[in-house]
């Protein structure tokens, strides 16, 4: 976890040059930079998730003799799923940050580079349209995910979600 903290902590604006000089143009920069971005908040979610089972049902459990394979596959799991979400909500839009800002680093192509060059250009109509379309593209993946949160949790009280 500490190690995590350390990544989480440090710039992503200042690795992504990096990443670009050491990895070159292509995708892998990309991915790098995005699974930088998008992993703490999944990571921290599954840690409380997988914890949140309660102790009862995990004494139970205990009792029916399962293993530590069977408790995670049958409770913890279950437990753990709407905190999954909960994080899938939040990295997937930051997929996208990541993603342009790698390619604001050093990409051939992407909304990003769009984006770089209509800047250098000082070409706002591109600007906006690429800050629409990433907009529009974040928020269908929410919605998304939303979607299918809402069909893989239906024991879930919805009332307080947005």
């Amino acid at each position: 976890m500490a190690l995590a903290i350390l990544v989480k902590s440090t710039p992503l604006a200042a690795i992504a040059p990096l990443l670009t000089i050491w990895l070159g143009f292509g995708v892998t920069p990309k991915v790098i930079i995005t699974a930088l971005l998008t992993f703490f908040p999944v990571l921290v979610n599954a840690i409380v998730g997988l914890q949140s089972a309660e102790s009862e049902m995990v004494d139970l459990m205990r009792t029916y003799r399962a293993t530590p394979w069977q408790t995670l596959v049958h409770l913890r799991f279950w437990t753990a799923l709407p905190y999954l979400f909960a994080a899938l909500r939040v990295a997937a839009p930051l997929a996208l940050v990541g993603a342009v800002i790698a390619e604001w680093t050093g990409a051939s192509g992407g909304l990003g580079r769009i984006m770089w060059l209509a800047y250098s250009n000082l070409n706002l109509p591109y600007m906006f349209a690429a800050i629409w379309i990433l907009s529009l593209a974040g928020a269908t993946t929410y919605f998304a995910i939303v979607w299918c949160e809402q069909r893989l949790t239906p024991w879930r009280d919805r009332s307080a979600q947005p």
